[in-house]
C-alpha cells in the first residue's frame, strides 16, 4: 500500500526507484516521509543538464565492471587518480553521471564497490594523504547517499593496515548509519603500501569478472 500511494503521487517514476526511498532507514517504510527525499530527488536530476561539463583532464576514477559473487555490480574507485586541481565537484558530478548511465532506475541493481587505497605509483600514479582528499570524500557521498539509497550492497576498502583503519574512523561521519554498515575493510599490515590487494578480496568476486582494461589494478591478485 505504501508503494502504490508514492506510486500515485509519483506517477512517472519507475517503482523501483520508488521502493528503494522507501526502504531507506529513515522514512521506516512510511510514504509521507518517503515523498520528501523523492522530490529532492527529482529537482537535483532536473538540475543535472545546468552542471558545467566534465573538465576533459578529469581522470577515470570509477570503472564499472561484472557482477560479484552475489550478483550485484561491481564498481572500482581508484583515488590514486585523483587530480587536487580538479574540483570535488567535478568528480561528484562524474559519478552521478555515470551511476545514472549504468544504472537503471527501472530495476533494482545493486553495487559492491572495490575501493583501492594504494597509490600504484608502477603506473604512474602518486596517490595523496587522507586528509587531503576529505573534501573530495564529501563531495561523492552528498552526491551518491541522498540520491541513490539503497543501492549499495558492499563498499570493500583494502588494503587497510591500522593507518587505514585509523583513517576510516574518522572519515565515518562522512557515512549515514546504514552505509558504514555495509563497509567491509580487508586488513593487510602493510595497508596501502601492500603490493596486491588481499586475497580475501576473491571471496566476494571472480577475477574474470573484472574488464581487461581494469585488471592492471587489480595485478598479484589470483591468477591476474
Amino acid at each position: 500500500e505504501a508503494l502504490a500511494e508514492l506510486k500515485r503521487t509519483f506517477s512517472g517514476c519507475p517503482s523501483a526507484l520508488l521502493a528503494r526511498f522507501l526502504a531507506n532507514k529513515s522514512v521506516s517504510g512510511d510514504p509521507v516521509k518517503a515523498a520528501v527525499p523523492i522530490r529532492r530527488y527529482l529537482t537535483w536530476r532536473s538540475e543535472i543538464p545546468t552542471w558545467p561539463p566534465a573538465p576533459q583532464e578529469l581522470p577515470e576514477m570509477f570503472r564499472f565492471n561484472g557482477v560479484a559473487r552475489d550478483g550485484s555490480r561491481i564498481v572500482m574507485v581508484t583515488p590514486c587518480v585523483i587530480d587536487m586541481n580538479i574540483r570535488p565537484e567535478s568528480y561528484a558530478h562524474a559519478l552521478a553521471r555515470l551511476l545514472l548511465a549504468e544504472v537503471n532506475p527501472a530495476d533494482t541493481t545493486r553495487l559492491t564497490v572495490l575501493a583501492d587505497v594504494r597509490a600504484h605509483q608502477s603506473l604512474g600514479y602518486c596517490g595523496q594523504p587522507v586528509w587531503k582528499l576529505w573534501s573530495y570524500i564529501s563531495a561523492l557521498s552528498k552526491v551518491f547517499q541522498p540520491n541513490f539509497p539503497e543501492i549499495l550492497q558492499c563498499l570493500l576498502i583494502f588494503p587497510a593496515g591500522d593507518v587505514e583503519m585509523a583513517a576510516f574512523r574518522m572519515l565515518k561521519g562522512l557515512l549515514s548509519n546504514e552505509t558504514v554498515k555495509r563497509v567491509k575493510l580487508l586488513y593487510d599490515p602493510l595497508g596501502q603500501y601492500a603490493k596486491a590487494p588481499p586475497r580475501e578480496l576473491l571471496e566476494y568476486i571472480d577475477l574474470q569478472e573484472i574488464h581487461p582494461e581494469n585488471r592492471k589494478f587489480l595485478a598479484g591478485l589470483g591468477d591476474l
